[in-house]
């Protein structure tokens, strides 16, 4: 990908990348058709040159399914894409307005129980619960899957196991239980009870 041209005293001088993520989208519209005729558009592209990146793409045509054409008949259209930059694997996912359903999808091949928009300290934060076998998996190597999940989205990601997030909704049903009953039980001072005492 020419990424810049620049003017030099030896004179132009041309900037060109293999990891710019621009090439990437360039290689999708080559090799998928409902790309490059608009009827599919890629809505966010987040990537890790020769490693792995993660595209989110849109249909603008009812009935078209955008994952699908981008992925091909048996895999063919995104295995030449692959090929091409060296076996990086790529996964495509499903856009969506809604942002819990689009940070479900980021997460693939991690399935999702259950994404809560949350702010934390000022920062607008998805809580994700994934099942206890798929914590690792939302994870990826390193951290990898959920790093590039929250580039593509733009999303801070906090990934939990179902199992530690029932404890922790647990630990605070708890805590609300025991400030109902302080509440419910009026204070008795020293003084009420040494009458009870003397009666």
């Amino acid at each position: 990908l020419i990424v810049d041209v620049q003017k030099t005293s030896r004179g132009p001088q041309i900037l060109a990348s293999r990891s710019h993520k621009d090439l990437l989208k360039r290689l999708f519209e080559l090799e998928v058709p409902e790309i490059s005729n608009g009827t599919v558009v890629i809505r966010s592209v987040a990537r890790e040159a020769g490693i792995r990146s993660k595209v989110a793409v849109e249909a603008r045509q009812e009935g078209i399914d955008a994952v699908g054409s981008c992925v091909g008949l048996r895999g063919v259209r995104i295995q030449s894409i692959v090929n091409e930059l060296q076996g990086e694997k790529i996964d495509v996912v499903q856009w969506s307005n809604d942002p819990t359903v689009y940070i479900a999808n980021a997460l693939s091949p991690a399935q999702s129980n259950r994404v809560t928009i949350k702010n934390v300290a000022s920062v607008d934060t998805a809580e994700v619960v994934v099942p206890d076998n798929q914590l690792s998996l939302a994870i990826g190597r390193e951290g990898q899957n959920a790093r590039l999940a929250a580039r593509l989205t733009g999303w801070r990601i906090d990934l939990k196991s179902y199992s530690e997030s029932m404890e922790q909704e647990d630990a605070a049903g708890d805590e609300s239980v025991e400030k109902n009953i302080a509440a419910a039980v009026p204070e008795v001072t020293l003084s009420e009870e040494v009458r009870s005492e003397e009666h």
